[in-house]
């Protein structure tokens, strides 16, 4: 199984909340941590709760302890690899240098790899309802600092704020550099979002997606361009983009001819992991999950060496 869509300060249980924000000092409302996925109505108080829990995490130490914990659970419950989104000045804000966030996540990950076989990557993410200034931050400073394990730029945050377009230079900048992109598009608002992200920010792979389904054409040049979508079925139904399982349109997108991958988007808030999510697609698309491993094997933003290695554990006959 691969995760690649998940955002790393979104992946804290309740307990490591509870233990950084004694270590720093910080409060986090115990009726917060008790409630339900943390307890937002909607989306926009989602990403108000979001920003209150994981402001918790102060340090490279903190962060360090954070990747570990995801890589080792994953692990786990049978993950080979994980891709994870991180914005750069959200722990430059706390005076850490994005050089230590990098080596905090990389620390993590050897010590994850060397104990439980899991492999990670780094997505470096520019914040979309923080306005395309702070995202030409995010791309430079990703791209003057970075290291093997940061493989790509992404946008993440709320996709009903800001011009696509005016993003396009900070992914020109990314991308120059040789990192591969990957955007929030079709998940609030529709089809077109997915096609206007795609042409104007050189996208490799789309988050979310989902919305493409709405469109023929646009399901189309998805498939025939085989851009992969970063499907995250608990996050979408949690938020209410779909009512059930059943009434989510991944086997549509698979029947129409695209990449479906899976990721777990910020699990605790969406009450699942990324076993869940083999568990939906499998019990959706009605396919075992190797098919979906292998597709996003090939999605994956890491080198073909790893490629290599990660088709080698996964025989075409097994779950995941």
């Amino acid at each position: 199984m691969l995760d690649l869509h998940v955002h790393l300060r979104g992946t804290m249980l309740p307990r490591k909340i509870e233990e950084l924000a004694d270590r720093n000092g910080l409060a986090v409302p115990t009726d917060t941590l008790q409630a339900r996925g943390y307890g937002w109505r909607d989306f926009t108080s989602f990403l108000e709760t979001y920003d209150r829990v994981t402001s918790v995490i102060v340090t490279a130490r903190d962060l360090e302890e954070v990747t570990y914990d995801y890589l080792r659970f994953s692990a786990s419950i049978g993950a080979t690899y994980v891709e994870v989104m991180l914005s750069p000045p959200d722990l430059m804000r706390t005076g850490v240098p994005f050089e230590d966030q990098l080596s905090a996540i990389s620390a993590a990950r050897d010590q994850a790899f060397e104990l439980h076989g899991i492999d990670c990557r780094m997505i470096a993410t520019a914040v979309r309802h923080l306005g395309p200034d702070a995202a030409l931050n995010a791309a430079r400073i990703a791209v003057a600092r970075r290291n093997e394990i940061l493989v790509g730029f992404g946008l993440t945050g709320d996709e009903r704020r800001f011009a696509v377009g005016e993003f396009r230079e900070a992914f020109r900048i990314a991308r120059s550099e040789g990192l591969l992109a990957t955007a929030h598009a079709g998940e609030h608002l529709g089809a077109e979002t997915v096609v206007e992200a795609i042409e104007k920010l050189g996208l490799s792979r789309v988050g979310h997606g989902v919305r493409a389904a709405e469109s023929e054409a646009v399901l189309r040049q998805l498939a025939d361009n085989r851009i992969p979508l970063e499907v995250c079925l608990s996050s979408n139904l949690a938020l209410g983009l779909y009512h059930s399982l059943a009434d989510h349109p991944i086997r549509k997108l698979r029947e129409a001819g695209c990449l479906i991958t899976l990721g777990t988007d910020d699990p605790p808030f969406f009450e699942t992991d990324v076993a869940g999510e083999y568990s939906k697609a499998m019990e959706a698309l009605r396919e075992t999950g190797s098919a979906i491993t292998y597709d996003a094997i090939g999605a994956a933003f890491c080198d073909d060496a790893t490629k290599a290695r990660l088709r080698s554990m996964h025989s075409p006959n097994t779950s995941g």
